[in-house]
């Protein structure tokens, strides 16, 4: 390739040498670290034992990923594109090679071991050609502003300590709107543990979450794998999550940069000082991968818009271009099902607008588009079409009709009912409403004023160009869906981040005015300031300071203490039945339990049993014990809906044929019944 063709920053725009780039990345490590052993020296010490483990799982395919860029023949590209394609493409090719293997049968930690030990061997050649292509870049305008610049993204230094301290908590210890984690311990680290257990990745009739796609749930299911535990991994899957926000953060850096060092800069920032980074870095959810995926998706969609252009790769380049971005894309929908209306429809629809000679190149370039988007995704719809007969179940099932083990037509209707706003917030003026109170004016300010000021006054200052035209296509896409599609929780709106961080970048995109850089930069660290206080006081409020899981299943932390009696004093050969709790996964030994959508046999027993068959239902199934979470049941009365013979009345009518109150637990701060671990007395004639 000529070299008149490659990226390069325009005249009057600065560049950061890599020597530069080095001294501001371990001046931004130390910071943080220092600052972190400061608010916890605990946080300290976990950050170094499972950040450690969190490394070991994503070095090796990210170093390997980095071979990407010479298959696709696109080695011309700067390395920061070569560093974040290798990356996102390396984790997305891990994600879908557990998922082979897992539904292989094949999630043996010695054959892991082994392909880690390729992946790394592989990434370091690769990466050692990289270092020195990398030292051969030179500059073309001197580092005027360098230290300025490296002073606004030191910026992002006490998100990434908010981050750490809430990463380095265990599952379940912090968020309450968030039910303390509930998700994560019903599905998120719940079912890779299920799977490790059983060696094999299959269908789950008792958790209908185990049909969602999960490429981020593979990251921690390989960590389980290749670390040889389950319940102790969770400080680890924590980290793993905000490792791919902060790669996020760097994929917005990578996207700026291609308009001048100041606008990486600024789009890095953005995004890294918005209070979403600390809260989710807390939750080892699918977000950070959604965020990730989907901002290259974006990035690449606006370079292979600009590859015609003379800064910019060759024509015969924007072929790979659009692949890649609809690779990206299929990743992200692999992470969270709104991703397809919500990033891959609107890039796919801007691959057929992308300027052409002709209608027909344009459908090709869409064409493309979706086919690269649906090999990336199609292994989820695939495992789903075996074992449910539906592609994306359990959405959109009254057209499949799909009934596995543990569904029928009532649950459809109890997850549709279950996954629509309130009735009070369905209708237009409602929703509106809710799009102002949850995300314009978010009592907690996760996305704070600044990334939508400045994302609109890059507009005002500037002629609509194309590029923004992309970017604000989407982001009225993606508003649209989560109005009228979603039920309307605020971090369904995360993706947002996506358009509106690039929006803000491209403030400084064209301009000159040293007044209008000064503005932005001014209003940039005043909106750091506002997000630093929401989130610093979110923080404060739940008081993170760093806890092992065990704290859980020790039954150390006040509520919890039945974790411990059920984990530690029932006998070995106890086999529990879980009524109302779903969060089973800080049990530590054999436990049956249902999501509240599934269908539960034990419900069914009730409904159509005798008291005494109920009782002997239990004895045939093995159960030894039953745990009844009342607290939990009120609940889901109260929300999703639950059985409602499911009572005290009930299981006191089963106390004379052989149901006896094993231990009582009591609320730390609530009055009223919270947990009652029941216990199966064997039959007369077996005592």
């Amino acid at each position: 390739m000529s070299r008149r063709h490659q990226p390069r920053d325009h005249h009057h725009d600065v560049t950061i040498t890599p020597n530069w780039r080095l001294r501001f990345f371990i001046l931004f490590v130390a910071v943080t670290v220092f600052g972190l052993g400061v608010a916890s020296p605990y946080a300290l010490m976990s950050l170094a034992i499972d950040g450690l483990s969190a490394g070991f799982v994503l070095l090796p395919p990210m170093l390997a990923g980095l071979w990407i860029m010479r298959f696709a023949q696109l080695e011309h590209m700067p390395i920061r594109w070569h560093i974040l394609l290798g990356v996102s493409f390396g984790l997305g090719g891990l994600s879908l090679a557990v998922l082979l293997g897992g539904t292989c049968g094949l999630l043996h930690r010695p054959i892991w071991l082994v392909i880690y030990i390729a992946l790394i061997t592989a990434g370091i050649i690769r990466a050692r050609y990289l270092w020195y292509a990398s030292r051969a870049e030179k500059n073309i305008s001197p580092d005027t502003y360098a230290n300025f610049i490296g002073a606004l993204l030191l910026l992002t230094c006490p998100f990434a300590i908010m981050s750490l301290l809430a990463a380095v908590n265990a599952p379940g210890l912090i968020w309450q709107e968030e039910g303390f984690g509930y998700d994560v311990l019903e599905y998120h680290l719940q079912l890779p543990r299920e799977y490790l257990a059983e060696g094999v990745i299959s269908y789950r009739p008792h958790n209908v979450y185990a049909n969602f796609p999960a490429n981020v749930e593979m990251l921690y299911l390989s960590a389980m794998i290749l670390l040889g535990k389950d319940i102790d991994v969770g400080v680890t899957a924590n980290l793993i999550h905000a490792a791919l926000i902060w790669l996020t953060v760097f994929a917005a850096w990578v996207i700026g940069k291609d308009w001048s060092p100041r606008a990486g800069a600024v789009a890095a920032v953005a995004i890294g000082t918005c209070g979403w980074v600390p809260y989710l870095s807390g939750l080892a959810y699918t977000e950070g991968g959604l965020l990730l995926f989907g901002m290259v998706a974006t990035g690449l969609t606006l370079l292979a818009l600009r590859s015609n252009g003379q800064d910019l790769q060759p024509a015969t380049n924007q072929w790979r271009l659009w692949a890649m971005a609809g690779a990206m894309a299929g990743l992200a929908c692999g992470c969270k099902y709104t991703a397809g209306p919500m990033i891959a429809l609107p890039l796919c629809l801007i691959a057929f607008a992308a300027p052409s000679t002709s209608l027909v190149c344009r459908l090709k370039f869409a064409c493309l588009f979706s086919l690269a988007t649906m090999a990336t995704l199609s292994p989820w719809l695939i495992k789903n079409t075996i074992y449910t007969g539906n592609p994306v179940f359990p959405l959109v099932n009254q057209t499949f009709k799909a009934q596995p083990p543990g569904w029928s037509e009532t649950e459809d209707q109890k997850w549709i009912a279950g996954h629509q706003p309130p009735s009070n917030e369905r209708s237009a003026s409602a929703r509106l409403a809710t799009l102002w109170s949850r995300i314009v004016t978010d009592e907690k300010q996760r996305f704070g004023p600044i990334v939508m000021i400045l994302a609109v006054a890059g507009l005002a200052l500037r002629r609509v160009r194309r590029e923004d035209a992309v970017l604000l296509f989407l982001l009225a896409v993606q508003l649209a869906v989560w109005l009228f599609a979603t039920h309307l929780y605020a971090r369904f709106a995360v993706v947002l981040l996506i358009p509106l961080t690039i929006l803000t970048g491209s403030i400084l995109k064209e301009t000159k005015s040293i007044s209008i850089r000064a503005g932005v930069f001014t209003m940039l660290t005043v909106g750091c300031l506002w997000n630093g206080y929401f989130s610093g006081k979110l923080i404060a409020n739940e008081g993170p300071n760093g806890a092992p899981p065990s704290i859980f299943y020790d039954g150390q932390l006040p509520g919890y203490q039945y974790l411990a009696t059920i984990n530690h004093e029932l006998p070995a050969s106890a086999k529990i039945l879980m009524v109302g709790d779903a969060k089973a996964y800080y049990i530590r030994r054999d436990v049956d339990y249902c999501v509240v959508f599934n269908q539960s046999e034990f419900v069914v027993a009730i409904r159509t049993k005798t008291d005494q068959a109920i009782v002997d239902w239990l004895r045939e199934n093995s159960y030894t014990h039953i745990l009844v979470n009342w607290s939990e049941i009120t609940r889901l009365k109260n929300s999703y809906g639950f059985a409602e013979e499911m009572t005290p009345a009930l299981f006191d009518r089963l106390l004379p044929h052989g149901l006896r109150v094993y231990q009582e637990f009591d609320h730390p701060a609530n009055a009223g019944r919270y947990i009652t671990l029941y216990e199966v007395e064997p039959a007369s004639n077996d005592r």
